[in-house]
């Protein structure tokens, strides 16, 4: 079992690199949006997919070894968490706990640092989103919004832009 931990450490280590990858990513796209640089952006997109390729190779391989190590306590892997395996582990093997937990911790870190970053991300293509619409009703002219019974706008898409003059039926 003490191999198996072993490994199981090494596996969220190596998921920790591929995690500290896409963040990188991720902060580079950040810049990439604001600044408008479509082609750039599209090559970063390219490779990100790429990276999230090996986040599911790495995230594999560690999910068997999660089970293993289940099937090794009599748990299935889908009641097995992280944080029971390093409970497990602090009790029955302390010579691995140190650099399992340091391994977990930082597993927590970037995925919550991650979720921040794509957050962020996708706030940032919708303010892109509403520019882009909004040059293009300067452009073309204002259509005035309708409304349901509801107050719900309907009419072109779902797209909700926020128009100036809006038509009440």
């Amino acid at each position: 079992m003490e191999s198996l931990l072993t490994d199981f450490t090494r596996a969220v280590a190596a998921l920790n690199e591929v995690l500290d990858e896409l963040a990188e990513l991720g902060q580079e796209k950040q810049q990439l949006i604001i600044l408008g640089k479509v082609k750039e952006l599209d090559t970063l997109i390219r490779k990100e997919g790429i990276v999230i390729s090996n986040l599911e190779k790495t995230e594999g391989a560690r999910f068997k070894l999660q089970e293993q190590i289940g099937q090794g306590w009599d748990i299935s892997s889908e009641e097995l968490s992280a944080r029971e395996i390093l409970k497990r582990a602090e009790e029955a093997y302390p010579s691995c706990y140190h650099d399992l937990e340091e391994a977990i911790n930082r597993l927590d870190y970037n995925l919550t640092r991650l979720g921040a970053i794509n957050v962020h991300n996708n706030e940032l293509l919708e303010q892109s989103l509403d520019y882009i619409k909004v040059i293009e009703t300067t452009l073309n002219g204002d259509v005035a919004g309708t409304y349901s019974n509801k107050g719900d706008q309907t009419g072109e898409g779902s797209y909700a832009l926020k128009n100036l003059l809006d038509k009440k039926i």
